[in-house]
């Protein structure tokens, strides 16, 4: 059974407020005191935080432009308003509005090599659109300082834990961004900021596809086997995302039986798909993190509380319970759903929870399964 320990959890809400920024308010992300706000609304211990750099957002598009990347700090604060040595890099996942996040940083599975300091070629390799993600956090100034210089800039590092993390898009880009700063050999010049400064350095990485080769993975580990580290990836078994790119886990997907336990035709929408994404995998040779999985979440039952009158079908079935499966149940087993907010309800006026059923709402279901199909 999955038990995330308390600061596992106080991490894991700020990594979900990282991806709840980018969409933000109605006139756009949320400000730095937008975000404080909404930390200062949760329950303690998860409003013990303050914002300390960021957030900063990159944005790409066609008119209006959506944010495709996004990243703050916080630092944790003591019961009498003091500041904690405890600091929590939070990266953002994917944007569902932006083209970019979804055919770039997510699709592009090309493979491009991961160099080691002073430009020294490797056997590593990572997905092309993780490394261009990568790049935007490195590139992020905020007001005047990027990550990097930022936190080789505190003072203290021998008493001080730092975490990263982030949930799917974010899941993938936080262990990169944590090895591209924590590395003794990494292409950056991390002599402010490598592991051997900190007191303790973590990671929580939820719901993250494949990023790397096994290459790229034994350098990972053998960086933070360290006694002062520790990487954890979180993922659900019934989510599709984590079984991305691992050529054996996403013929997982359909192989013996659909994920979901459903007949989703190979010439469907969603069969399509499936079959695309399988292929681009079967083409390269990324490996899983975790090959074990933290939790299985039940499956959501399909209803229809609106009475929209929509008929489920195989197709919308399948990413309804994708979408569930992919945010509903980290939320779940994190316990967010009654411990964030006082009383288990969010304020008046929150539009970031609770989070919709995606596996009661046929209706727009349908509709993605259109927009799939072209039509």
């Amino acid at each position: 059974m999955f038990n995330p320990t308390p600061m596992q959890k106080q991490v894991f809400a700020l990594s979900w407020l990282a991806s709840q920024a980018t969409v933000g308010n109605l006139v756009g992300p949320w400000s730095q005191s937008d975000l404080q706000a909404q930390i200062n609304s949760l329950n303690a211990p998860f409003s013990n935080w303050r914002v300390v750099w960021g957030p900063y957002y990159t944005l790409d598009g066609p008119f209006p432009p959506q944010v495709s990347n996004a990243m703050f700090v916080a630092q944790q604060v003591g019961n009498h308003g003091n500041l904690l040595p405890v600091y929590v890099v939070a990266v953002a996942g994917t944007n569902a509005l932006s083209t970019y996040d979804a055919e770039t940083e997510d699709l592009d599975i090309d493979p491009t090599e991961w160099k080691r300091s002073g430009n020294a070629p490797s056997q590593m390799q990572v997905t092309t659109g993780d490394m261009d993600g990568l790049t935007r956090l490195l590139g992020m100034q905020w007001p005047f300082h990027d990550i990097q210089s930022y936190l080789g800039g505190l003072k203290g590092k021998e008493s001080i834990t730092l975490w990263f993390t982030g949930h799917s898009l974010g899941g993938a880009l936080s262990p990169m961004l944590m090895l591209a700063l924590m590395d003794p050999d990494s292409l950056l010049d991390t002599k402010d900021t490598n592991l051997s400064l900190w007191r303790q350095v973590n990671l929580l990485a939820t719901a993250g596809p494949s990023i790397g080769n096994a290459a790229f993975l034994e350098h990972f580990k053998s960086v933070f086997s360290a006694d002062n580290a520790l990487a954890t990836f979180v993922w659900n078994a019934k989510d599709v995302v984590p079984h991305s790119w691992d050529k054996d886990t996403m013929k997982a997907l359909t192989n013996p039986g659909n994920i979901y336990g459903l007949d989703v035709v190979a010439n469907d929408p969603v069969g399509q798909l499936i079959g695309a994404q399988q292929q681009s995998a079967a083409n390269q040779n990324y490996v899983q993190f975790e090959p074990t999985p933290a939790f299985d979440g039940p499956l959501a039952p399909y209803t229809d509380s609106k009475n929209t009158g929509v008929p489920w079908t195989p197709d919308s079935q399948f990413l309804a319970q994708l979408g569930y499966q992919h945010l509903n149940a980290y939320v779940l087993a994190f316990g967010a759903d009654h411990e964030w907010f006082p009383q288990g309800k969010p304020p008046q006026g929150c539009r970031w929870f609770p989070l919709s059923n995606p596996c009661d709402d046929p209706k727009s279901a349908q509709m993605a399964v259109k927009a799939l199909s072209g039509k």
